[in-house]
């Protein structure tokens, strides 16, 4: 008989007692249960602690890390790499919540195809709303088998999520950049990527939206910082010979977020002087070092042949000074009210 295989399950954790609680506890009711939790304390300063031990106690499938305070998720993934002993990994935020069948239903996908990646259905989960939002298979088909390529492009393209169970072995020689607070967004593209198949199953991540707390919800000086995430997909893209309309939209992205960004840094609130100079130098960095007319013109002779006149008009932009001063005023007029405030969301 053949053993079952073992399941890593990591939460990282940080002030997250108000859903630490019902996270856990749809953990521990899994119908499978070959399961490994591997839980990483950044050094809570409320409650968490006490409920990460309560579980710990009953349940010894409950490992607890504890770490200095400091860095984002990324730092808890290179923190905890060493200690994942599982043949699969899963990923969860501290408030989330798996269907009891969530685990079963993709180990059993698993055995039946031996796909490297596995992807539930995932629903965007709001306590007290019905009728949320779901993303199920690829356009609401589940039986079908992507390759690692194909299952990359609908990730970015956002027909599929980023909740996987992942083999471990593709994880084994990752490092996650600790200079980006979505760094697993690239992350989880590029083991898509390397997938050798990618298939879908039942079972439910409940990814929390009405969780106002969580660092997805809120804008502060990290958030300056995602060009980073953005450059490395685009790197990823091109290195891979991606379809040029792939590589030219990502392009896209990277300069109107630049925009948005620089708009925002115009007025926003920093904490310190220090968080400002940086973020300012950052951005000043950035745009002389990564884009460059390598970066411009990479993709600009298809852009003219396909009629891309957004993507040209930016390249404009950003390549006549007087023009890109004129559309950040511009933006500063319309952000500004929107904006400034302590607590800033983006969607």
């Amino acid at each position: 008989m053949i053993q079952d295989l073992l399941v890593t399950i990591f939460v990282p954790v940080y002030n997250g007692e108000k859903y630490l609680n019902d996270t856990l506890a749809s953990i521990k009711s899994q119908t499978y249960n070959n399961i490994e939790v591997l839980l990483v304390d950044d050094s809570s300063t409320d409650e968490s602690k006490f409920i990460l031990d309560r579980f710990a106690n009953i349940d010894d499938r409950f490992k607890i890390f504890t770490k200095k305070n400091g860095g984002m998720v990324a730092a808890s993934w290179n923190f905890i790499m060493p200690e994942i002993k599982g043949d699969y990994v899963f990923y969860s935020s501290q408030d989330d919540i798996f269907s009891p069948d969530l685990i079963e239903k993709m180990i059993n996908k698993q055995k039946e195809t031996n796909a490297d990646s596995i992807v539930p259905d995932m629903e965007f989960y709001f306590e007290n709303k019905n009728n949320n939002k779901k993303i199920i298979g690829l356009n609401g088909d589940r039986a079908v088998v992507l390759s690692g390529k194909e299952a990359c492009i609908a990730s970015i393209n956002s027909t599929i999520h980023g909740f996987p169970l992942t083999k471990t072995s593709l994880l084994q020689n990752e490092f996650f950049f600790e200079d980006a607070f979505d760094t697993d967004e690239f992350i989880s593209r590029k083991l898509f990527l390397n997938s050798n198949k990618v298939v879908f199953c039942e079972g439910t991540f409940y990814y929390r939206q009405d969780n106002l707390d969580a660092i997805t919800k809120t804008f502060s000086a990290k958030n300056f910082y995602t060009l980073n995430t953005l450059f490395r997909l685009f790197c990823l893209i091109k290195d891979n010979n991606f379809d040029k309309s792939l590589i030219i939209n990502t392009q896209y992205s990277i300069l109107s977020r630049y925009l948005q960004l620089s708009s925002i840094f115009q007025f926003f609130n920093f904490e310190t002087e220090i968080d400002k100079a940086k973020a300012g130098f950052y951005l000043y960095d950035f745009k002389k070092n990564k884009l460059n007319n390598s970066f411009y013109f990479l993709t600009f002779g298809y852009a003219i042949l396909s009629m891309r006149l957004k993507y040209i008009l930016l390249v404009i932009i950003f390549k006549v000074h007087v023009l890109f001063d004129l559309v950040i005023k511009i933006n500063l007029r319309k952000r500004k009210q929107y904006y400034n405030s302590e607590l800033i969301k983006i969607k």
